[in-house]
This record gives C-alpha cells, structure tokens and sequence, in this order.
C-alpha cells in the first residue's frame, strides 16, 4: 500500500472497500454487468437522468423556490468540484478506470450526482400529494445513484455519505436564501424573467458546447453539427451528398428532414465507438 494511503485511514479504509468491490466484480459478473450498464459518461444515458426526471415532475408541486434552490445548488457544486479537486478512485489506481463509465469533466468531492439526489429528493419527502410508496423509489434511486458511483471506481464511499451531507446543507443554505429575498418583496414576474434568461443561456452554452466538438451529452461532433445546422437554416433535408438533379430525390428521401439524418450519424457514431472498445478489450 502507498505510504500516502497509510498515513491517511480515511483514504486506507475507502480504497479497501473500493479494491473489495473490485473482486466482488469477478465473482459477480452478471451483477457487474448490470451496473455498468446504468452508468455511462453520457449524461442522457446515465441512470442520474432519472434524478432531472424526478425534478420536471415535482416542480408544479414545489415551485420556483424548488427551481431555485436546485440551480443555485448546481452551479455551487460545481465550483465547489474544481475549488477542492478532491481525486477519485481512478485517480490513485488507472486499472479501476472504464472510460465507457467515467465522466471525465468531474471531479471526486463534491460528487455531483449524490449531491444533487438530496437537492432534488429531499424536498418532495415533505410533499403531502407524495405516497410513501413513492419516496421509498425516490430513496432507492438516490442510493443506487451512490452505489454505482462506489461499484466504478468513480467516487470513494466517504465522497458519496460526504456529498450526501453536502446537498443537505445546500437546501437549507437555498432555503434561508429563499426566505431572505422575501422580506424585499421581489415582483413575482422577477421569477419568470429569471428563468426565461436562465433557459437562454442554457441553450447558447448547450449550443457552442456542441459546436466546439466537446459535447459527451448527445455526441455529435463539429463537422456533424455545423452540415446538419446549415441543412435546417436552408430547408434542405438531403443528407450532404452531393445532388445535381433534384427530379432524381425520391418522395421517400424527400420527406427525410435533417434530424433523421442527424439521428443516423449519431447511431452510426456510436456503433464506432462500442467497435473501438470491443476492439481495446480483445487487444488487452
């Protein structure tokens, strides 16, 4: 064991749980394989979208302080990641990292994902018109969401109960804010013009994300982006060969907009990427 692991317990304990999980994977394979099928370094196809799911159903019921707090809360972790750039698992030992499973913009304290689970969970436990049945789901999605962390080598099982403690503390900070800006009687229609800025700005960030090729959320490259964009702005629906005669365009390709061929070449890239992986594990 490194000497830096032996003068710390805490860090000493969390890579033996997570060595431990490691085994647990060669002795457990088909539960090995489920997990890692609920994670991926894809936001949309991670199982920490169920956690924006659970927040587009509970807003009506929780409203803009809701709204609030879990945004404030976001960009908060955020900054918090990069203030304290706590390592992770992968960090200290490189066979534990599945770049198939590991997002790389993250880093290992505050965990994003377990922080935000209370941010977003824990509000609806006081919600009179939610069942116990369904803040039992809510729990074990917020706990499964830990566990996979854990299972991967993402996050250290200190990291996950930390930010588990973190997020607490972030909805009564967003709450104690709330209450604050009250006793200046804000006009409610601040609320709306907030979040129609709000929306605007996600949208350009999401947009020259994408457009500089560094988007992991839908994985569509630069070159990709910029042909199927000039498509939609020229009302073409080809897609980006070359035709010289229209009459030769089929009623069928006709009606093919750019977002078909846009969903195509993402289904095509992605067909690419799990070929390189099949490839790189036989090699290994």
């Amino acid at each position: 064991m490194p000497r830096r692991q032996a003068t710390r317990p805490l860090l000493a304990m969390d890579m033996r749980i997570v060595y431990r999980m490691y085994r647990y994977k060669e002795a457990w394979p088909s539960l090995s394989v489920v997990l890692h099928s609920l994670t991926s370094r894809y936001r949309t196809q991670d199982i920490s979208l169920v956690l924006w799911f659970i927040f587009v159903a509970m807003t009506p019921e929780l409203g803009f302080r809701y709204v609030w707090n879990v945004v404030g809360n976001l960009f908060a972790v955020f900054a918090l990641q990069y203030v304290v750039q706590a390592k992770r698992p992968i960090d200290y030992d490189a066979r534990l990292h599945l770049p198939e499973c590991t997002d790389p913009d993250t880093m290992g304290f505050p965990s994003l994902d377990s922080h935000m689970a209370i941010v977003i969970v824990g509000p609806t436990y006081f919600v009179p018109s939610v069942s116990p049945v369904t803040s039992a789901i809510f729990t074990a999605c917020v706990l499964l969401i830990g566990w996979t962390r854990v299972w991967i080598g993402m996050r250290f099982p200190s990291q996950v109960v930390a930010s588990w403690f973190t997020g607490i503390v972030g909805v009564i900070v967003g709450n104690l804010c709330h209450y604050t800006l009250l006793a200046y009687e804000v006009p409610a229609y601040y609320n709306r013009v907030c979040l129609l800025l709000l929306i605007a700005s996600a949208a350009f960030c999401l947009a020259t994300w994408v457009e500089r090729a560094e988007c992991r959320v839908v994985g569509v490259p630069r070159a990709e982006f910029t042909r199927v964009l000039s498509r939609i702005l020229h009302g073409d629906g080809s897609d980006g060969a070359p035709v010289t005669d229209q009459t030769l365009l089929t009623p069928q390709t006709k009606k093919r907009d750019s977002f078909y061929f846009l969903m195509k070449s993402m289904q095509a890239r992605r067909k690419m990427t799990n070929y390189d992986a099949m490839a790189t594990s036989d090699t290994s």
